[in-house]
């Protein structure tokens, strides 16, 4: 039988209240976005809620044209209302649907984004600056 010290035990009993205490807060966080996203007004609202995450990590990472890092960029200008509002316009025309994996629908939305002037080859870029 092994028989731990008492210094051991408090700090199990501290870990399971850090434990407790992220699940407990996991939880509260979690309800309230679920009442957020019930209240979008568009359907199916998790869709919409994965799409703009999609849309807005590519604005958030693409913002410089660093050929070591990426090779597309945002271009200058470009906002991010501007992406949703015309997104917003075409998702329709997408055929996307919560079927679809992942790596498929950033592929459609990246696709999307490139062909509307949003996200640009970093050669496209500099082509256009040089004329």
């Amino acid at each position: 039988m092994k028989i731990e010290s008492l210094d051991v035990l408090k700090a199990k009993e501290q870990l399971d209240l850090q434990e407790q205490t992220r699940r407990d807060d996991t939880f509260n966080s979690l309800i309230s976005i679920n009442k957020q996203i019930s209240e979008l007004g568009v359907f199916p609202a998790l869709g919409w809620v994965w799409c703009f995450d999609i849309i807005k990590d590519i604005f958030d990472n693409h913002q410089e044209a660093d050929a070591d890092v990426t090779d597309e960029v945002v271009p200058d200008g470009t906002t991010l209302q501007e992406i949703f509002d015309r997104f917003f316009d075409e998702i329709d025309t997408l055929g996307i649907n919560m079927d679809m994996g992942g790596e498929i629908l950033e592929e459609v939305i990246r696709d999307w984004m490139n062909g509307n002037g949003f996200l640009m080859y970093i050669e496209e870029e500099e082509e256009e600056e040089e004329e």
